[in-house]
């Protein structure tokens, strides 16, 4: 999904906002506000919003020398998932789409889209999902789906949340491949954070990048061959939407809580609502 017109509102005052963590120096933060500006201006009509974002936090780490500033957050969250997984494991008690949901309800943990959100209110915001409605359909759509594949890439998105995916990946560990972020942003999980959360059943592959989406032009060759291989790709959170789903042409399913005003209107789909979408299917 390339920037839409009422991205720039959101994007500009994430700026001021990344600047002051970058630095304390008010003339070095109108310094660095410009410079992410000019960005913006010189982007391509093709720039996806987690494009944006990945230029912007690759310029404040040159600034700040900060390499993961959500190191904290990120390991509580992961935290948090790993405490909750025993009872959310009996819970779903094997049942795919009951799993599904746990999963799709962990992508509230979120950062980038909310950067006040509380850990606080991150449990209940998961349990909700068992009440909320969801496509009943494209939930056995994907079960087939991903019963039948051969191979499947998954991509996760934010910690924490990558804890719950737990229940819907270890039923499909033999043909796995599960996708990371190449370098730290926001709460998305890389490498590390993959293995903290106890995901070691299946081979991971890393963007080589710092979007906190999927950039179709700068992440590494071998993790787009890996993409475009998969027999399907199931892609969790907005982040990953926002970059794949205009042009990614290989079968997919986004599982995703809908998190902005942008996204909703696109999907004709209400603010915290479930969306489980896929594109690019056969019959």
């Amino acid at each position: 999904m390339r920037v839409q017109i009422d991205c720039y509102p959101c994007i500009l005052a994430q700026l001021s906002e990344l600047a002051k963590k970058a630095t304390g120096d008010r003339d070095g933060q109108h310094r660095l506000v410009k410079e992410m500006m000019r960005l913006v201006l010189t982007a391509d009509d093709a720039t996806t919003p987690p494009e944006f974002a990945g230029c912007f936090h690759r310029l404040v780490a040159e600034v700040s020398g900060i390499e993961d500033p959500f190191r904290e957050i990120k390991d509580k969250s992961t935290e948090l998932g790993l405490a909750l997984l025993p009872e959310l494991r009996k819970l779903a008690a094997g049942e795919f789409d009951t799993a599904l949901r746990l999963a799709v309800g962990g992508n509230i943990i979120d950062y980038g889209v909310n950067p006040d959100f509380e850990l606080a209110e991150a449990e209940k915001a998961i349990r909700e999902v068992l009440d909320l409605p969801y496509d009943r359909a494209a939930a056995a759509d994907l079960k087939r789906r991903m019963d039948e594949a051969e191979s499947i890439f998954y991509m996760l998105d934010n910690c924490g949340e990558a804890v719950l995916d737990r229940l819907l990946l270890e039923r499909y560990a033999g043909k796995l491949t599960i996708g990371v972020r190449g370098r730290p942003i926001l709460n998305d999980v890389t490498r590390r954070e993959a293995a903290l959360s106890g995901i070691n059943f299946a081979r991971i592959v890393d963007t080589g990048d710092m979007a906190p989406g999927i950039s179709l032009r700068n992440s590494s060759p071998d993790f787009l061959k890996e993409l475009g291989n998969a027999d399907l790709v199931v892609s969790k959170g907005q982040g990953n939407f926002e970059s794949l789903d205009e042009a990614f042409r290989r079968p997919i399913y986004f599982l995703l809580r809908v998190k902005c005003r942008v996204v909703a209107e696109r999907l004709d789909a209400p603010l915290g609502s479930i969306q489980i979408i896929g594109r690019n299917l056969d019959a």
